[in-house]
């Protein structure tokens, strides 16, 4: 739990840098996105330790939170509906490069989209594959 704590805090940290960054590289365009990066891994990071000194105040709590994310039904749940956040990502995700290359957006932002496609199926298959050879 220390460590997950520690964890957290240097995102937030890093987040931190990120956000001064990005303000000071305002007129950038880079300042914008790292303004942008660093404010998310600060709120999430904040979320998250806020989170767990919540549960560590109250055992009951962590009692539930623990079993929660033990409950073989949770987890299918979760899983499934990663499953079908991963379909719809795929239906998604084609159009939005053919948009991108009708828009003669740079090559090579449309084939980085590719290649995130493509890493995407690639470890789709791979835990399909080692999956079907445990059962």
């Amino acid at each position: 739990m220390k460590k997950q704590r520690v964890r957290e805090v240097a995102v937030f940290t890093l987040g931190l840098v990120l956000l001064i960054v990005g303000i000071a590289l305002w007129e950038n365009k880079v300042g914008g996105v790292l303004l942008g990066v660093g404010a998310g891994l600060m709120g999430m990071s904040a979320a998250r330790l806020y989170t767990g000194w919540v549960v560590a105040k109250d055992p009951k709590l962590a009692r539930q939170v623990q079993i929660e994310e033990q409950d073989e039904r949770l987890v299918h749940i979760n899983s499934f509906a990663k499953a079908k956040a991963f379909d719809f990502l795929h239906v998604l995700v084609p159009p939005f490069l053919l948009i991108l290359s009708l828009a003669r957006v740079q090559l090579w932002i449309v084939l980085l989209g590719v290649a995130i496609y493509v890493v995407d199926w690639v470890v789709y298959f791979f835990f399909y594959v080692k999956r079907t050879r445990e059962i």
